[in-house]
């Protein structure tokens, strides 16, 4: 059974440098508008880190390339899945989403065939779970989050005029 399909919403890459990787995908890639989100904490009541509670920081940066979400994200402080991929093998790809229209049917996939969930966070406050599968021969991560309905009409509002998210 596929886990997911259609279009993917996200490209994430991690990075040390949040200006210069924006400054990068801007000048080059046609990114216009980034949205910085500071301090985000995933604290061990809602997050998991290899199946063990986890306490970690990051700050993040959001754009779009036409419609393509893309994602910069640079570790503060904690261990997590973004500081174990800039330890191995420095700034680059993190992860590629989907936003599953049965989030729910895809995690009972997921846990049926054994596919190794590294993390998963859920941010009750605003309505939003995300898991990350271990990518395997990709080398990078695999994200698939459920997005409440406030939180896809916060990104359908950063959208470039002309493109729109795979929900709409």
């Amino acid at each position: 059974m596929n886990i997911a399909f259609g279009p993917i919403f996200q490209v994430a890459w991690v990075v040390h440098d949040l200006d210069s990787a924006e400054k990068e995908l801007g000048d080059r890639y046609g990114v216009e508008r980034w949205v910085r989100v500071p301090g985000i904490h995933f604290g061990p009541e809602h997050c998991l880190f290899h199946g063990k509670p986890a306490d970690f920081t990051i700050d993040s940066s959001l754009g779009y390339a036409g419609g393509q979400q893309v994602e910069l994200i640079t570790p503060v402080s904690g261990d997590s899945h973004y500081t174990d991929m800039l330890t191995r093998s420095g700034p680059g790809l993190h992860h590629i989403a989907w936003v599953p229209e049965d989030f729910d049917a895809a995690l009972t996939a997921i846990e049926a065939n054994g596919t190794d969930i590294v993390a998963r966070g859920v941010f009750p406050e605003i309505g939003m779970e995300s898991i990350y599968l271990d990518g395997g021969p990709l080398g990078a991560y695999i994200e698939l989050l459920r997005l409440s309905p406030q939180v896809r009409a916060m990104f359908d509002s950063m959208v470039p005029e002309g493109y729109r998210n795979p929900w709409q």
